[in-house]
């Protein structure tokens, strides 16, 4: 799993990459929830979670709802470490 945070105007959000089966890369926006996406390359999926995000804020939004807050900050992801298995 690779790890990664993105900006999204004053908000910042916490973002997960995996591999699929079919060599492409599923990424996820843990704090906003339904907020997947998949690329065939890496830098497709970054793009595609950025669109996602800015789809999900909108929603959230046209229903006068709070957008999520991350809870991971780019201080704690540097503190995350891998294990290799």
């Amino acid at each position: 799993m690779i790890t990664i945070e993105i900006m999204k105007s004053k908000n910042q959000y916490y973002i997960t990459y995996e591999r699929d089966s079919k060599k492409g890369f599923i990424a996820h926006a843990p704090s906003i929830p339904g907020c997947v996406v998949y690329g065939k390359t890496l830098k497709e999926a970054y793009y595609n979670i950025q669109s996602a995000i800015r789809e999900c804020l909108e929603i959230i939004n046209d229903y006068n709802k709070k957008p999520p807050i991350e809870s991971i900050t780019p201080d704690r992801i540097k503190r995350f470490s891998f294990v290799k298995i």
